[in-house]
């Protein structure tokens, strides 16, 4: 399992674009509640619930699809502090057009009105064109297909950017640091981003969404891991993260800025 996006040969072309939209009700209530799943409701209309969706263990061909997620009482929303409410509510949708994007955002903010603060999160899908086909087996062999939010029923947003010193690196230096290599740094062997997540790859379904506009964009995330796991292997996902995080097995985790994560449950509807 990747926690940041392993590196392509070449940028990429965007197949389709991706948006995360973070409701964050004033208040809570079951009147609150009863409304945004009517505005849900009204929304799903234009396109494909992904909720049952199966299989396809990296980027499936793009849909247009739409997935609704909920802190449920008892999800994690990072970005929550003194001066910002929680995001109670999330919905993703993906098109192949980015206006339609932008329309799902404008019809999702005009139902809202005053009732929620909307803030949002861009992707896009890609197909990385790796240097090898060992390099592509190394990182996807174990990779967890997509299964419905009745068997993987948590889901996990972490956007990321990496440092301006590592888009100064070469690019084979950079594709290095994912892997088991010897750290000119510490003078040791390390076991790198992707031999650590290995044996989480088989049990998380994982997927990356890069910046639409590209990578290395000042104050801007460059890409959206997201995550889709059972009950059973939250535990695995934070000792995972917890790996990635330790520099001294992970260099490549010294130019990475992570941004607030959120973690809460798949749902049919809001």
């Amino acid at each position: 399992m990747s926690f940041a996006c392993l590196e392509s040969t070449q940028t990429g072309v965007n197949l389709a674009f991706t948006r995360f939209f973070y409701v964050r009700p004033a208040e809570i209530d079951d009147g609150v509640r009863l409304r945004l799943r009517g505005v849900g409701d009204q929304l799903a209309r234009a396109f494909f619930n992904v909720f049952d969706l199966e299989g396809g263990t990296r980027d499936s061909p793009p849909h247009e699809m739409i997935q609704f997620l909920s802190l449920n009482g008892h999800g994690v929303d990072a970005s929550a502090d003194a001066h910002q409410l929680p995001a109670t509510h999330v919905v993703q949708v993906t098109s192949k057009y980015r206006p339609s994007l932008n329309d799902a955002e404008k019809e999702l903010r005009r139902r809202v009105g005053e009732l929620a603060e909307i803030s949002t999160l861009s992707g896009a899908v890609r197909t990385p064109q790796y240097s090898s086909a060992e390099v592509y087996a190394w990182a996807y062999s174990r990779a967890k297909p997509r299964a419905s939010g009745r068997v993987l029923s948590n889901a996990i947003i972490l956007p990321i950017r990496k440092s301006a010193e590592w888009w100064a690196l070469p690019s084979m230096e950079r594709h290095q640091l994912f892997y088991p290599h010897h750290d000119r740094q510490t003078g040791r062997d390390v076991r790198g981003h992707a031999e650590l997540g290995r044996e989480a790859a088989g049990r998380i379904h994982r997927r990356v969404f890069y910046n639409p506009d590209g990578e290395g964009r000042p104050g801007e995330w460059d890409f959206i891991t997201y995550f889709e796991c059972a009950d059973e292997d939250l535990a695995l996902f934070d000792d995972t993260l917890g790996a990635m995080r330790d520099t001294s097995r992970n260099p490549e985790w010294r130019f990475v800025e992570e941004g607030p994560l959120w973690k809460g449950k798949r749902t049919l509807r809001w």
